[in-house]
């Protein structure tokens, strides 16, 4: 168990994080920490180890957490970002947890990309902006801060200060054939053996089908002989 200088310590740094939320939820916590006795803050240290460890995300899709919600049905939900680039800044998200977009079963994505289509006009008109960004971030590397796969919409307004230019390179002919010869062989492989599957499926369903009309066929044939 910390003693009391130790806790007095904790709770200055505690103090300093804080400052970065809300205010309304900075107060109630900087009362909270100000009066707890060194168990009390060891208890309140393992619950927040805890709530760190659990995707946000995810206790957002299962209100564990007050979001403001845009919309939400049994597979998707979208809210505002607390923290919004710009102010209307909406997060897309499905409930279910799956890190990457590669994760996520083809309905789903449809789903949620058809929803960010037939979204924008109504997005467009309530923020007034005069353009919007569309953005997914995976890995790491690439700004993704929570494993949880998302999109990103923000609203864009003139000289609101949001970069979203990067720089270029120059890259030579012959890299770029090589690198293109790549991905084009995957993209095609790809393509095709979706194909394939989806041909042996529906060939599938066609042959029970067949199999399905015949024994009632049979059946029906059976009955009328005497």
């Amino acid at each position: 168990m910390m003693n009391k200088e130790q806790a007095e310590h904790i709770k200055k740094e505690l103090f300093k994080q804080i400052e970065k939320l809300p205010e309304e939820q900075a107060s109630v916590l900087e009362k909270q920490i100000k009066d707890a006795t060194p168990e009390q803050l060891e208890e309140f240290l393992k619950q927040n180890a805890k709530q760190s460890q659990e995707c946000l995300f995810c206790s957002i899709a299962q209100n564990k957490i007050e979001t403001i919600k845009i919309y939400e049905d049994s597979d998707i939900i979208a809210f505002l970002d607390i923290y919004p680039i710009n102010v209307g800044h909406t997060i897309i998200i499905p409930k279910q947890h799956y890190e990457n977009i590669e994760q996520l079963p083809d309905v789903l994505v449809n789903k949620i990309f058809y929803f960010v289509k037939i979204f924008v006009p109504a997005f467009l008109e309530v923020t007034k902006a005069q353009g919007f960004n569309i953005y997914v971030s995976q890995g790491e590397i690439a700004g993704q801060r929570l494993k949880h796969f998302s999109i990103n919409m923000v609203p864009r307004y003139e000289k609101d200060n949001v970069n979203f230019e990067f720089s270029r390179q120059k890259i030579g002919k012959d890299e770029l054939e090589k690198i293109g010869e790549k991905l084009a062989k995957a993209a095609h492989k790809l393509t095709y053996e979706k194909i394939e599957e989806k041909k042996a499926e529906e060939t599938k369903k066609h042959r029970e089908k067949q199999e399905d009309e015949a024994a009632k066929s049979i059946k029906h044939l059976k009955r009328r002989i005497p």
